[in-house]
């Protein structure tokens, strides 16, 4: 008898039943098995996932109320940056409108006040530490606006946590950056590394010329304060580069004139001086000499006089060159108040849970290890 040809009695071939599915199927009892090997896995280890799991949660719970983060005061201020320069050109307009359809101008514009260059212009810092060395009136005491921002930050009890020099530190006054010490160039450096993460300048919409100086920081007042003070310190950092040739000759003719009406004045007091002892001359040399004196003085006037006008003139351009800030939209009390969070428990549950189930898959695997032994 062949014994590929058996059949049980029921007269059912026993290959058909006893033939594997294919490796890349799965069977619904398997998948039954399989959950119900799950559960008693579960069941044997529950009580190690609840622990591993709470450990979890209970150091993110500690972490989280030892690390209290304040909330954080956000402030904004939407200006527009208009008026200055020497007045429109041809090639000027042309650009504007090729830039206004996205046409490529060949290259950047050099000028630092324009477009991206006047958002990293706005956050450099030779810009943050000026502001920072102002002095303002907060809270109706006059203050060196970066001690404020030492003792209101956080910055002591965050980056200098560890450093008892640095939280004990203050400016002593206003300074500019070439008569800082050596502790003072380590303190400035950390504020404005924190600073820059704190303060953001944008252009809400694309089409439109104004722009939003934004910061977020611990203190209301510090927010507010920091933030207008730092606008007005682009405004005159930007009136005094702009305007920097103009008022070179401005000074230029001032010293011109200046000059001029010194000797203007000594020529007339040695006529003054030549008439006076001379008042009845006959000679004709003393004659020459009143007239060249004369000339002298009619000739020095003139340039006097047309040095001043050059002067007054110059000064009207200085005046027409020079930026206009228009605030848009200043800080408002009170200010947006930003509370952050904590999520030191829920990343500790979270690992404490994958913690315990690699732990299960090693006892498990450790266990069935044995069992085939």
């Amino acid at each position: 008898m062949n014994p590929t040809n058996a059949t049980n009695p029921n007269g059912v071939n026993n290959l058909a039943t006893a033939r594997a599915l294919p490796p890349d199927q799965i069977s619904p009892k398997s998948v039954v098995l399989r959950l119900f090997q799950l559960k008693n896995v579960a069941r044997r280890n529950w009580k190690l996932l609840l622990i591993l799991t709470a450990i979890g949660g209970t150091i993110g719970f500690i972490y989280d109320f030892t690390h209290k983060k304040k909330p954080v005061y956000n402030a904004a201020i939407t200006f527009n940056l208009g008026g200055g320069g020497n007045g429109g050109n041809a090639f000027g307009e042309l650009s504007q409108l090729a830039g206004a359809f996205g046409l490529s101008q060949g290259a950047p514009d050099a000028n630092i006040f324009v477009g991206d260059n006047f958002l990293i212009y706005a956050k450099s810092r030779p810009v943050v530490e000026k502001t920072l060395m102002k002095r303002d009136t907060i809270n109706g005491k006059d203050t060196l606006l970066v001690n404020y921002y030492i003792k209101h930050s956080g910055i002591r009890d965050e980056e200098w946590e560890e450093s008892d020099t640095l939280r004990s530190f203050y400016f002593t006054r206003s300074k500019k950056p070439s008569e800082y010490t050596k502790l003072e160039q380590v303190a400035m450096s950390d504020i404005y590394t924190r600073i820059k993460s704190e303060m953001s300048v944008t252009q809400p919409e694309r089409k439109s010329s104004f722009m939003e100086l934004r910061c977020g920081m611990q203190d209301e007042m510090l927010a507010a304060t920091f933030l207008t003070t730092h606008l007005e310190t682009i405004e005159e950092d930007y009136r005094r580069k702009q305007t920097k040739k103009t008022r070179e000759m401005y000074d230029l003719l001032n010293s011109r004139a200046d000059s001029i009406a010194r000797v203007l004045t000594g020529t007339e007091n040695r006529l003054a001086r030549f008439m006076d002892q001379n008042q009845q001359v006959v000679v004709a040399q003393g004659r020459v000499t009143e007239t060249k004196l004369t000339r002298n003085s009619t000739f020095l006037s003139t340039l006097y006089y047309q040095a001043l006008q050059s002067a007054d003139n110059m000064r009207l351009s200085l005046i027409r060159e020079a930026p206009l800030f228009t605030i848009i939209e200043p800080v408002a009390f009170p200010l947006y108040k930003e509370i952050i969070t904590p999520v030191g428990m829920q990343a500790g549950i979270a690992l404490g849970l994958v913690l315990s189930l690699i732990v299960v898959f090693l006892r498990e695997t450790f266990r069935s290890v044995m069992q085939e032994d």
